[in-house]
């Protein structure tokens, strides 16, 4: 099983949930955090510094290790991962690497002008790429 993870809310659903399916299916869980310097540095207008890219490096570090904890406090066990670039073709080399039958990702519903201008969500991205997987998206509960 593969849970996608950055610290978001969602991917702490995502994290809930990946954790109840592991121990329903007694199967081990792969953490992957990815850093997405492209992504960044795109953010910022193409001036990512050296010093920005080791903070979102180091960002992910701490969150991977903090994902792994919570799994670990639940009684799964859990490997972490830190991969670079996209996180969809990130995700997709990990699964097809390590034959994750199970994916779980966070996701966040876009609303109104958002869901037309903003990048396509992970989940489909993943869903074309990864056949014969199970995607799991965990979105948060409507407020």
């Amino acid at each position: 099983m593969l849970l996608v993870y950055d610290g978001t809310a969602e991917s702490q659903a995502a994290l809930s949930r990946c954790s109840q399916l592991s121990l329903a299916l007694s199967a081990a869980v792969d953490v992957v955090s990815v850093v997405d310097p492209a992504g960044a540095n795109a953010h910022s207008a193409g001036m990512l510094s050296d010093l920005a890219y080791s903070r979102l490096e180091e960002f992910a570090r701490h969150t991977l290790q903090t994902a792994i904890g919570k799994l670990a406090d639940s009684g799964v066990t859990a490997h972490g991962y830190l991969t670079f670039g996209r996180t969809a073709d990130a995700v997709s080399r990990h699964a097809a690497n390590f034959n994750s039958d199970i994916v779980v990702v966070g996701h966040r519903t876009q609303k109104g002008f958002l869901r037309w201008l903003g990048e396509r969500p992970v989940h489909l991205d993943l869903a074309e790429r990864l056949r014969g997987s199970t995607i799991v998206t965990v979105t948060l509960p409507s407020a």
